[in-house]
């Protein structure tokens, strides 16, 4: 069970040195378990998409959707990249994605995490022109939709999806990777618990609405 959560609105606001990438938001999955698109829950007012793109304006001179419903996101006025090909799930979402923004290096984040940390997202991405790939590696797993993926990834990830292997790590095998695991991020960010939080199901968004704690 998660620990009481408190609500801090994504900074888009503050001025911090942009990074030489793309920033994309994945919005894309079915919200099967949740049972109604998890990009448009709220918190105070704000959409879970409104959050992270704030967030990832901060960041990134470039930002991109990923959504086969661009018509939701009109009022963002920002690209949406479709799939070409429908039902290959998120891996067809970072190939195309990858293969539309202007930078190399290309950092994804699904549109179901409330609690984005800019700082968090600056420290993953010191690794990004070294690997291919930069992904977060807590207790619990590694962390894919909330990672760096450099554009040499691309020919891996063709390879995976023309043959079915549409689980995203499996393509990492074939790239340089580095997994940034829970004592690097701990050492400068104590609250991993909120930044890496996730919406699935309807019980945890009630948990999340229940505990949280405006400041």
């Amino acid at each position: 069970m998660r620990r009481s959560l408190e609500i801090s609105t994504p900074k888009s606001e503050i001025q911090v040195p942009r990074l030489q990438a793309t920033g994309v938001l994945l919005a894309g999955g079915k919200s099967s378990r949740m049972k109604k698109d998890k990009a448009f829950l709220e918190i105070e007012g704000q959409s879970l998409a409104e959050r992270s793109l704030k967030v990832l304006k901060a960041l990134f001179p470039e930002v991109l959707i990923s959504s086969n419903q661009p018509e939701l996101f009109v009022q963002y006025e920002l690209p949406v990249i479709r799939d070409e090909v429908i039902g290959r799930g998120p891996l067809e979402g970072l190939y195309q994605g990858l293969k539309a923004a202007k930078h190399d290096v290309v950092f994804f984040v699904a549109c179901d995490m409330p609690f984005l940390e800019i700082e968090l997202i600056r420290f993953l991405a010191k690794w990004s022109s070294d690997y291919d790939l930069v992904v977060p590696k807590l207790q619990s797993g590694l962390h894919p939709l909330h990672a760096f993926y450099h554009r040499r990834c691309l020919s891996a990830i063709k390879n995976n999806l023309e043959a079915g292997r549409l689980k995203i790590i499996d393509f990492y095998s074939a790239c340089s990777a580095k997994y940034v695991d829970e004592k690097e991020m701990s050492g400068c960010f104590t609250d991993l618990t909120n930044a890496f939080c996730n919406v699935n199901t309807p019980e945890e968004w009630s948990y999340i609405n229940k505990t949280i704690t405006p400041i």
